[in-house]
């Protein structure tokens, strides 16, 4: 993970559900492997589906590790925790960084806890970090099915470009300096 001023954006913290529940979001841990092949086992066919774009009956230890085992540089994942159940993680966003400064795009959360704004607060945290990592867009490929995901981006009031793409969306999310940072800029002498 990077150091200084950048490390902030990599501090745990509380999402507020409408209903009052807190969801712990933290970076995702090596030791988080097992707890992802429970995730995967508590998805359905269509969330399984809509994220790997092909049906798979279950997450191997190999692949659960690949995802747990990042560098927190060009590779990071964040993970939002049950409430009821700390050691269970009910979401998972992350990016990987490609050669030039963009970084592919992914999400899951667990069917019961979809649409409640747990993978907006944590999708808008991992912008943060691609910022402070110097990435200048991060883009998905989504089925154009996923109304969900779909929706997700419009909510981050990014600048974004969609276009279809081999049976996908493709949605690139342009990291624009915050509108705060606009401002702050604007009103420094």
């Amino acid at each position: 993970m990077p150091d200084g001023d950048d490390q902030s954006v990599f501090a745990p913290f509380e999402h507020v559900l409408n209903n009052g529940v807190r969801i712990a979001i933290r970076p995702i841990a090596p030791t988080d492997a097992p707890a992802l092949q429970d995730l995967f086992s508590r998805l359905s066919a269509r969330s399984i589906y809509q994220r790997y774009f092909h049906q798979q009956p279950s997450l191997s230890i190999e692949q659960a590790r690949f995802f747990a085992e990042v560098d927190g540089v060009n590779r990071v994942a964040l993970v939002a925790l049950d409430p009821d159940d700390p050691s269970a993680i009910i979401a998972v966003v992350r990016f990987d960084r490609d050669i030039d400064d963009t970084a592919e795009y992914a999400a899951v959360v667990v069917d019961q806890w979809q649409g409640q704004g747990i993978g907006l607060a944590m999708t808008r945290r991992l912008v943060e970090i691609a910022r402070a990592q110097g990435l200048r867009a991060l883009y998905a490929l989504v089925l154009p099915s996923n109304r969900l995901m779909l929706e997700l981006f419009k909510h981050l009031g990014l600048p974004e470009e969609q276009h279809y793409e081999d049976g996908f969306e493709r949605v690139d999310i342009l990291l624009t300096p915050a509108a705060n940072d606009v401002l702050a800029e604007e009103l420094t002498p």
